[in-house]
């Protein structure tokens, strides 16, 4: 946005006032900016906000975003013992706590993908009709999807529910990571006293966070093993965001991706989460223009992510045509 305003500044003018919001804590939990859009309504008010962090659904398919999927992120905390133990003289007694983490994780999700945390699924909507026949007629091949974007022998999740429900309409429980016990190099028997298990929902419209988080701690108070306790830090959250595609900014976006890209723009939803979305239809009233051009092999969050040349200079294009609709 900043390269279009200039270029619009060196060959003329910029048709409509903007604003530029900038703030670099979204993936950290985004807590500063939380709290300063609500205490800045008058300074930040707009008709639209347009956010280029999506992506396009394949090469040369102009993509809008109608809805993004909320989150729940924190750490299942475990204590056994009052220190780590000797296996040999312990084992077979001891509680071990990576044991007892694994052992709740298991308890909340099983190997088909359903989620055991009780009332987890009882807001959860199902994609429109709409929704599912144009999803049904994007350019998809879910071998090629397996084989190249996700390259693993298998797809895993709820194989009764089709691959876009699955990424795009579906809450999900995600294990990050386990720490705790001994994991260098050699051997060192012992049985870990602590243990420290970092997860994430993704959560869909009408879920509401706080009560997740509520019955995310009822479910591992429920699954924790005996000789163990376990609690869960909640380290940040943001409630889904849903944008209605008939908004006229959104029109106007579609019109504009068209020119540029020579195709009919597709309207899909995004399996992440951009929290400061749901932030400026709260807080201010205004609907967010998702226009993304990322592709689906940019490695977002894993190394050598990257971003297309052509699709920066052309989202460039498509932007400048976008502010330049919105001064007709």
């Amino acid at each position: 946005m900043e390269a279009v305003a200039r270029s619009l500044r060196e060959t003329g003018r910029v048709p409509v006032n903007v604003k530029f919001l900038i703030e670099g804590e979204e993936e950290s939990g985004g807590e500063h900016i939380e709290r300063y859009i609500p205490a800045h309504p008058s300074e930040l008010q707009a008709d639209a906000a347009v956010i280029c962090d999506t992506a396009m659904f394949a090469p040369g398919l102009p993509t809008l975003i109608t809805g993004l999927r909320g989150i729940v992120y924190g750490e299942i905390r475990v204590q056994g013992a009052r220190g780590d133990l000797h296996s040999g003289d312990y084992g077979g007694a001891a509680p071990n706590a990576v044991e007892a983490a694994a052992q709740i994780f298991c308890a909340l999700k099983d190997r088909d993908g359903h989620i055991h945390i009780p009332g987890l699924y009882d807001r959860v909507q199902p994609a429109t009709a709409v929704e599912l026949a144009a999803w049904k007629r994007l350019p998809f091949d879910a071998e090629d999807y397996r084989a190249n974007q996700v390259g693993a022998s298998a797809l895993a999740g709820e194989a009764e529910i089709s691959i876009f429900e699955r990424i795009w309409a579906r809450p999900t429980l995600e294990l990050h990571g386990i720490r705790g016990g001994f994991t260098g190099d050699g051997a060192k028997t012992v049985i870990p006293a602590r243990a420290l298990a970092k997860i994430s929902l993704r959560l869909v419209p009408d879920q509401r966070p706080g009560e997740v988080v509520g019955q995310l701690r009822d479910a591992i108070s429920q699954a924790t093993p005996r000789g163990v306790t376990a609690s869960f830090e909640l380290l940040h959250a943001a409630p889904a965001s849903a944008v209605d595609p008939k908004n006229p900014f959104i029109q106007k976006a579609a019109d504009a991706l068209r020119k540029v890209f020579g195709r009919e723009a597709v309207y899909i939803r995004c399996g992440g989460s951009i929290p400061i979305v749901g932030l400026f239809a709260e807080a201010l009233g205004i609907p967010s223009v998702l226009m993304g051009f990322g592709l689906p092999d940019d490695n977002i969050h894993a190394p050598n992510e990257k971003l297309s040349l052509e699709n920066y200079s052309r989202g460039i294009e498509a932007v400048t045509e976008y502010l330049q609709s919105l001064a007709i």
